[in-house]
């Protein structure tokens, strides 16, 4: 029975990952109605890596290129320290090259800047957050937050402005909502993509930042949680089977699902989400009192 649960929340974790109802929020529901008795935090981790590898091959381009312009940013950055020494020793003053000139490497440099404080709220919280995946409450609140988030963006008219134009700091207010989506019910895809919204973007690129911004913390996530696992002892046979089933499901059914997803809520309203939420959030405090 745990292996066809581990299975079933694979699959459920392969499909709402890419949409903005939380994940996390269903999962926590389904263990507490199924009694899975696998470490949440643990299990939840390994099947966002499986999320995240679906994301991978689904925008393999994309991740490709934006990998290539990093390399080619740290490479502007090294010339700009050497011409910066030769400045100095020659005394004359610096003539620096534009590491930064292009979208995807505006990109690259904003997925980036997001990152560092997605983990440093996602760390600091952890503990915090481990405790509420055993109380649908904390769950169902998570859920209301998420449809206020939803319903708020859903009322203002995206722009379509490109990666040049935003502002380094809406992607590090970005980077910070993120991180208190380790709480359930609190969808991180929503929180990036109405981040995005907000910030100027037109719905289809907050989407595509989106899904790319979750790569990194996906990743971040799994090493943090498999060290913590690693040292409370918490790896057993049967522990790994079930995360690496949820993991593997997670991936394959997330794969088939992300284009479908991304088309379905790039022609939705997010109106209809949030409701969703509110009705998620209302059953899931209502069964945390109740069960």
């Amino acid at each position: 029975m745990e292996f066809l649960t581990a299975l079933l929340l694979g699959v459920v974790q392969g499909i709402t990952e890419f949409l903005p109802v939380s994940s996390t929020g269903h999962l926590v529901f389904l263990e507490q109605l199924f009694g899975f008795q696998t470490p949440a935090t643990l299990f939840h981790a390994f099947v966002h890596l499986g999320s995240a590898a679906a994301v991978i091959l689904a925008f393999r381009k994309d991740v490709i290129r934006l990998l290539m312009e990093s390399g080619r940013i740290l490479d502007g950055a090294l010339k700009n320290c050497g011409i910066f020494f030769r400045s100095v020793r020659k005394g004359v003053d610096p003539d620096y090259t534009k590491a930064v000139r292009t979208n995807f490497r505006r990109l690259a440099q904003m997925i980036a800047a997001a990152t560092v404080p997605t983990a440093l709220v996602g760390v600091f919280f952890s503990i915090t957050a481990s405790g509420s995946m055993s109380r649908l409450v904390f769950a169902g609140v998570g859920f209301l937050l998420t449809g206020v988030i939803l319903l708020v963006s859903s009322m203002l008219k995206p722009k379509n402005e490109m990666p040049k134009d935003i502002p380094m700091n809406r992607m590090f207010l970005i980077g910070f909502a993120q991180g208190f989506s380790v709480f359930p019910g609190i969808s991180r895809f929503a929180v990036t993509m109405c981040g995005g919204i907000l910030s100027g973007f037109g719905k289809k690129t907050a989407l595509r930042v989106s899904f790319l911004l979750f790569i990194p913390a996906a990743i971040g996530s799994f090493i943090f949680e498999v060290i913590r696992a690693g040292a409370g002892g918490q790896f057993t046979p049967t522990v790994l089977m079930m995360c690496l089933t949820g993991m593997i499901a997670s991936a394959v059914v997330g794969f088939i699902f992300i284009r479908q997803t991304l088309r379905f809520v790039q022609t939705r309203s997010l109106k209809g989400f949030a409701y969703y939420a509110f009705f998620a959030g209302i059953v899931a405090v209502t069964a945390g009192f109740l069960l």
